[in-house]
């Protein structure tokens, strides 16, 4: 499945050496947290709201993971217990190319 995984830049460069990992969860669930392409607003604000961030020191990373390494939360949320490798990655997005206005000036 291609998911997304919202989080600050400054975790870009050990996420693209170490991978994702689920020690590093904050909460109750030792997991990475995954969610679907039309769920990325919502992960971006409630990202913003756990880690004191702004929009501007947000990336979205694009995700491969295998369907049955995953256990779905609710609708278009995932989360994986399993250390996501570094190959898994397939895109990184600045979080501010979602704040771009859909209507464009004439």
């Amino acid at each position: 499945m291609q998911l997304r995984h919202a989080t600050k830049r400054s975790n870009l460069e050990s996420i693209q050496r170490d991978g994702l990992l689920p020690n590093k969860a904050v909460g109750k669930r030792a997991a990475v947290w995954l969610h679907k392409p039309g769920k990325t607003p919502w992960a971006l604000l409630h990202t913003q709201t756990r880690k004191g961030a702004s929009l501007e020191e947000l990336v979205v990373l694009e995700i491969n993971v295998p369907r049955s390494w995953l256990t779905r939360h609710q609708t278009g949320l995932w989360y994986c217990p399993r250390v996501l490798s570094p190959d898994r990655i397939t895109h990184v997005t600045e979080a501010t190319a979602w704040a771009v206005s859909p209507v464009q000036d004439n």
